[in-house]
């Protein structure tokens, strides 16, 4: 990269390890590592991390078991800032037979995401293995290809969904100024391998998951025609769902300190109804704070995606064309019937 006399642009607040808290000695230094970003405002911006893949030892890569003989080959990816000695983002990353990078975790040490959600070696052994025990071998789950990778090499099921763009990565608001220059990276990156005849599928899948119910599982039969199909949805999704379509769909959240105990929750409802928000909202424990996803707009509470997570406007547990089969922490799994209302 060509070595410029300005900044890189500041990274996201720093948290501790517990989430959600900052640290206020590594918050300093990030900020001011990105001090100098206006003082050349016509300047191209410039990506303001650096990305490392290394070799990684057998410790790193367990989670709450030792990863499955499948996965191969596991490197470590860590993407750092100038100024701080710790990196924003750790994550262990495997690889297909093709190529495409499969990211086994996801560790933000700060408080926005950077490209992902947060997400535990833990978490995905817990739901890959579900997937593996209770989906039969001739079924194919649906999912952001994100979630697709994870799931053909960890739980080796068909999840046919992939992206050659790479859609939906979270880019912080402090990064806004690198935001193509980010993505052009990571798409490149995350994208690489997967024939392009595939994004025009992916796009069908993020049409169908902001239609109505009834109109979106039919749409989603439609990707699986002739198949046993289940539907993987997580928390984030609909983060990511906003990121491709803020025309369609717009989220924010609010982080309030503590657990989810009837108060906090009190003093999050009081805080909706301060702001005159009278949309959908959903609620996410994140280390010692609660977080409320809330919808900009009450009529998106309606959409199938919004249905399918724990939205205030939804009961995942009474949909009709969806039945839900598995759930853990952000991770929703249904199993389709668009023909006709689910059942036991």
């Amino acid at each position: 990269m060509t070595e410029r006399d300005e900044s890189p642009a500041p990274a996201p607040a720093a948290k501790s390890p517990l989430g959600g808290v900052i640290a206020p000695v590594l918050l300093v230094v990030l900020g001011l590592a990105g001090l100098g970003l206006a003082v050349r405002p016509g300047a191209a911006p410039e990506l303001p991390y650096a990305t490392k893949v290394t070799a990684t030892s057998a410790a790193e890569t367990q989670g709450s078991q030792s990863p499955p003989d499948e996965v191969g080959k596991i490197e470590k990816l860590e993407l750092s800032v100038p100024g701080s000695h710790n990196p924003v983002v750790q994550a262990l990353i495997a690889r297909e037979a093709d190529g495409r990078v499969v990211a086994l975790n996801w560790q933000n040490n700060v408080t926005e995401p950077v490209l992902a959600a947060d997400l535990t070696a833990a978490e995905v052994e817990k739901v890959t293995k579900a997937i593996h025990d209770h989906v039969p071998a001739d079924a194919v789950v649906l999912s952001w290809w994100d979630l697709s990778r994870k799931i053909r090499l960890v739980a080796q099921r068909d999840a046919p969904l992939d992206d050659p763009l790479a859609r939906g990565l979270l880019v912080p608001a402090s990064w806004g100024a690198s935001r193509s220059l980010i993505e052009s990276k990571e798409r490149a990156y995350w994208g690489a391998a997967v024939p392009e005849r595939d994004g025009a599928v992916f796009s069908r899948f993020i049409d169908a998951l902001l239609l109505d119910e009834e109109k979106g599982a039919a749409a989603l039969a439609a990707l699986a025609p002739g198949k046993t199909a289940y539907v993987a949805v997580h928390l984030s999704d609909i983060w990511k769902l906003a990121t491709e379509r803020p025309e369609s769909l717009a989220i924010s959240s609010k982080d309030f300190a503590g657990s989810a105990t009837h108060g906090v929750m009190r003093a999050a409802s009081q805080w909706l109804r301060d702001q005159k928000l009278d949309a959908a909202y959903a609620v996410e424990p994140v280390g010692n704070a609660v977080r409320i996803h809330y919808l900009s707009n009450a009529a998106d509470g309606q959409r199938l995606i919004a249905k399918m997570l724990p939205f205030t406007s939804s009961n995942p547990m009474q949909l009709t064309h969806l039945k839900l089969v598995y759930q853990h922490r952000g991770f929703w799994i249904y199993r389709l019937d668009a023909g006709q209302p689910a059942s036991g």
